[in-house]
């Protein structure tokens, strides 16, 4: 060890905004005591990449030859731990770990549930997966990002319940002010994915506008895989045009979270749901599916926590909300937020990785 700290290597395929790796250059920033590197397959240089969150990391990258490269990076600086994160890191750090002459502690993060959402593919998961579940089974240890994501690896896994630890994603809390709107404006942003509920939300804009309620819907994402002209076209459909308005992925959620007064997420399925908790942070009313990992730290008072199908109830308990110059709207969200303040705060999360490392180099 250097300076008596632990000597982290964090291993990741890409380096492209989404919820583990804003997650992890969030946590980077708030871990004290251990000495961490992070090496990457793909920078992400062409989109929105966590590498300018990174300044205070040594990063190394390798697209080619990049098995080698992260064997000898592993094997020459002599690290106590290598983490890696999503299945092709897992993957390529355990057959390193086999086949290394130095050897070193692997502890694997899982992110999702992968292969089982709506619209994922299953065929890339279905070679590896034995494969990735034997790996995981010889690691020194697992963190599950949520309870849900624990009892998958150990029910349909069959993963050891001894290696796992449950280590939920946190957020910084930072000093805001309440600012009153007039109009009611709802919003939701993820990743254009069929899973994620988009149709839904368009359903309870749908009632709502029947109801003649004066609201404006906001949508902001990055469409991996063309579902955006899909969402199109149920605007379209519901006559929803001068009502919706689309953005681009935005590189500071806040500024999109600034304009809101509810938060509308119906996702069939996550990992953990880091933009809902982001949300809540930024002092926005969040209703979301009652599913797990989301009802782990979405305090569901008032009947914020939902039946994703039931889209006519939703439009109801909306248009509740804004009722009484939004009293509800207001409890929930203070109701809401002092339960993340108590429970999921980054320095939670940082405090828990630390004692999680130190834990699995002294067993």
């Amino acid at each position: 060890m250097k300076n008596n700290k632990l000597k982290v290597l964090h291993v990741l395929p890409t380096l492209k905004k989404d919820g583990a790796e804003v997650q992890l250059s969030e946590l980077f920033k708030k871990i004290k005591n251990i000495d961490i590197h992070l090496f990457t397959f793909d920078l992400y240089e062409e989109g929105d990449s966590i590498a300018n969150n990174l300044k205070e990391i040594p990063l190394f990258y390798k697209s080619n030859l990049s098995i080698n490269f992260l064997r000898k990076l592993i094997n020459d600086n002599q690290y106590d731990i290598v983490h890696s994160h999503l299945p092709k890191s897992d993957l390529i750090v355990g057959f390193l770990r086999i086949f290394s002459k130095r050897k070193f502690s692997h502890v694997i993060s899982v992110h999702a549930q992968y292969g089982t959402r709506d619209g994922e593919s299953k065929f890339k998961y279905f070679f590896t997966n034995k494969i990735w579940k034997y790996i995981l089974n010889n690691s020194d240890g697992v963190i599950a990002i949520s309870n849900k994501i624990n009892n998958w690896l150990v029910v349909d896994k069959k993963i050891n319940s001894k290696k796992i630890d449950t280590i939920h994603y946190g957020v910084e809390m930072k000093t805001r002010s309440l600012v009153e709107k007039e109009s009611l404006t709802i919003g939701m942003a993820a990743r254009i994915l069929p899973w994620k509920g988009w149709d839904k939300v368009l359903k309870v804009a749908h009632s709502l506008s029947k109801k003649n309620i004066n609201f404006k819907l906001l949508l902001a994402g990055s469409d991996d895989e063309g579902y955006l002209s899909t969402i199109k076209k149920l605007i379209s459909d519901y006559h929803l045009s001068d009502i919706v308005e689309i953005r681009n992925h935005y590189e500071n959620i806040d500024n999109f979270f600034e304009e809101l007064d509810l938060f509308l997420f119906l996702s069939s399925s996550e990992g953990f749901g880091l933009v809902v908790l982001e949300a809540i942070e930024n002092n926005v009313t969040v209703i979301c599916s009652d599913i797990s990992p989301l009802n782990e730290f979405v305090n569901g008072t008032e009947g914020s926590l939902v039946n994703r199908e039931n889209t006519e109830h939703i439009a109801d308990l909306v248009e509740k909300y804004a009722s009484d110059n939004k009293f509800l709207l207001k409890k929930v969200q203070r109701e809401q937020k002092q339960f993340v303040i108590d429970n999921f705060t980054i320095e939670i999360s940082a405090d828990k990785i630390e004692k999680f490392y130190i834990n699995t180099i002294n067993v």
